[in-house]
């Protein structure tokens, strides 16, 4: 079992490297919940509806003593600084499973094989990928994302090649539409601190030599779904012949890991890296 890592790109700067933050150990607890944006209608017949707008999930990281200590601290308080801007951070809880891919062709209720890409962040984590018994999410986009967490029985896939996940359990919903995400359940790849949090330290110490490392984050899904795929070419979206799913030229699937700017504003995307922009016409 690998360590817990931080992998990011400290912005704002004028220039983005990789820095990679490893905690020298295992944690010692890990939080998971979700938040759900949900609205109730009642019809005059008694009748219900809900309409869901957003799920969220929430990771909560805690290492109390850290094996590192000042040392550790340190390079945690400056990503503290990043975080406080709200760019984001990659997050393995076992760096040598930090997988996270997409799905290249649909699946329906009662599938069990999934057809995958590469490992999508293997230019920033290495080519790391899960093997049988391994946990995954596999995610769907907002408004009203639906998730299902799977086990590994079989995989062809690895972390620079397509193939094929075989599950133990069938898949429960349909994964259609839009693009689709799968990941190791515990890498999180674009996590933001909220606002909320920003004015409590990540990092606490008792009599000033014992150090311990406690934040809360959230993904920004539309950071994630951009690495994943390119927009305009998700499920229920794509030209025949216009995409290939294997080499996608304008994507972030590519070496490079940049996403593109949003075709639709112009705007350039929050993602790692500050460059190269994709021009509007490259992902249309």
């Amino acid at each position: 079992m690998g360590t817990a890592k931080f992998y990011y790109f400290p912005r704002p700067s004028g220039l983005s490297f990789l820095r990679t933050i490893d905690l020298q150990e295992s944690l010692a607890e890990l939080f998971s919940d979700f938040e759900v944006d949900a609205q109730d209608g009642v019809s005059y017949t008694g009748r219900r509806y809900r309409t869901i707008s957003r799920l969220s999930e929430v990771v909560r990281i805690q290492r109390d003593r850290m094996k590192g200590s000042e040392d550790l601290a340190l390079e945690l308080m400056t990503l503290q600084s990043h975080l406080a801007h709200g760019f984001p951070t990659m997050f393995a809880a076992d760096s040598t499973k930090a997988y996270a891919t997409y799905l290249r062709q649909p699946v329906k209720a009662g599938d069990t094989v999934l057809f995958v890409g590469p490992n999508v962040f293997r230019s920033f984590v290495g080519n790391q990928i899960v093997a049988a018994n391994d946990y995954l999410m596999i995610e769907s986009e907002n408004p009203g994302m639906k998730y299902q967490m799977v086990e590994v029985q079989s995989i062809t896939a690895t972390a620079t090649a397509s193939g094929t996940i075989t599950l133990r359990q069938p898949i429960q919903f349909d994964f259609d539409k839009g693009a689709i995400g799968v990941r190791y359940y515990r890498f999180w790849p674009t996590l933001k601190r909220p606002a909320a949090q920003v004015n409590q330290n990540m990092v606490t110490n008792e009599r000033g030599f014992l150090f311990s490392l406690d934040v809360t984050m959230i993904p920004d899904y539309g950071n994630y779904f951009d690495f994943l795929i390119p927009l305009g070419n998700e499920f229920g979206e794509i030209t025949e012949g216009f995409f290939d799913p294997d080499n996608p030229p304008d994507s972030p699937l590519a070496d490079s890991g940049f996403c593109p700017t949003d075709a639709r504003t112009g705007q350039h995307l929050g993602n790692f890296l500050s460059e190269p922009n994709l021009s509007n016409s490259q992902v249309q």
